[in-house]
């Protein structure tokens, strides 16, 4: 199923709709679900995701500023 060293990378079809646990494994922790506040859990990086006019999240909207989880 691929090697479980490589860190795991979400679709579009489901990016939009990522959970806290989904989150964890891709480094990143949900600070505040409704204000979409992110932080890195390797640098402590925190950032705020906006929702597109559609009402998705933007692609890659979990990736760190600091590219800890490129």
């Amino acid at each position: 199923m691929g090697n479980p060293a490589t860190r795991p990378q979400p679709t579009p079809s489901w990016e939009h709709m990522l959970s806290g646990q989904q989150l964890a494994r891709l480094g990143v922790r949900l600070l505040n679900r409704f204000d979409l506040e992110l932080e890195c859990r390797v640098c402590g990086e925190r950032w705020m995701s906006r929702r597109l006019p559609n009402g998705r999240l933007a692609p890659g909207y979990w990736k760190c500023p600091n590219r800890c989880n490129w």
